[in-house]
């Protein structure tokens, strides 16, 4: 029997290792070593990544947008179109607090709540802004503090210094009766290519009623100014209101 086995054992083919591995790296794509247990893989190549054009192109436009300013959020082909502003600004009866009601979507507001803007003259002619707002979900308040400029009429430039693009934005009054309402509107663009543009409702109310709200639809229309846009600013349980007594006069009311 052991004379059979050992004839068996002659019979067989001998099986080259080297081979058997050289076979398995071909499939594998996997340096394999001399223990079947230890394998290497083969150090990565860079190899050639083809972005389609439409990739680029909307990348290039979100960093237009960007450079524009980033509180733009509504963005558009061409130029900015012209709107009318105020005529014979009165900068002194605008100051004051304001309610934000209405407004396209803005990227420093999100999940923000309770939105108002206080305008107020400043030593050197500039009017100072404090915007304030509530975080929608912990209830925290976070503000930002700014100075605008006025370019011409109801036409001025704002600028934030903490913002995270410390560039000039148009501000551009297009209708107010600087007691119940104000519709402001802003709008940017590069080399007549591409836009971005952004509106609001402020109301002296946090609160206003139907009529107040009609005024502010009426000079958007007037305007050309889409309202299709437009999104609430919610302004429930916000506590304190700022309500004015006569001129430069205010007392805090608590409302819901």
């Amino acid at each position: 029997l052991r004379t059979q086995i050992a004839r068996l054992q002659q019979q067989q083919p001998k099986v080259n290792k080297q081979s058997i591995y050289q076979s398995d790296e071909r499939k594998t794509g996997r340096r394999v070593c001399s223990k079947r247990s230890e394998i290497h893989p083969e150090p990565y190549t860079m190899a050639t990544i083809r972005i389609p054009r439409w990739a680029g192109i909307g990348v290039g436009l979100l960093a237009v947008l960007l450079l524009l300013g980033v509180e733009a959020q509504v963005p558009g082909f061409g130029k900015c179109p012209k709107v009318p502003v105020v005529e014979n600004f009165d900068t002194y009866a605008y100051l004051g607090r304001w309610y934000e009601q209405e407004k396209y979507p803005f990227f420093f507001e999100l999940g923000g709540k309770c939105i108002t803007a206080d305008y107020s003259l400043n030593p050197d002619g500039t009017i100072g802004v404090l915007n304030t707002q509530k975080n929608s979900i912990t209830g925290n308040e976070n503000s930002i503090v700014g100075s605008a400029r006025i370019v011409q009429s109801a036409r001025l430039a704002v600028r934030f210094p903490s913002a995270p693009f410390n560039v000039e934005a148009p501000y551009w009054v297009v209708g107010t009766d600087y007691k119940t309402f104000a519709v402001v509107y802003a709008c940017s663009d590069l080399r007549g290519f591409i836009n971005a543009k952004v509106a609001w409702i402020l109301t002296r109310k946090r609160h206003p009623d139907i009529e107040t709200m009609k005024k502010a639809y009426a000079v958007l229309d007037s305007a050309k100014i889409s309202r299709a846009y437009l999104t609430r600013t919610d302004q429930k349980n916000c506590g304190e209101e700022l309500v004015k007594v006569s001129k430069g006069v205010y007392k805090t009311v608590v409302k819901g």
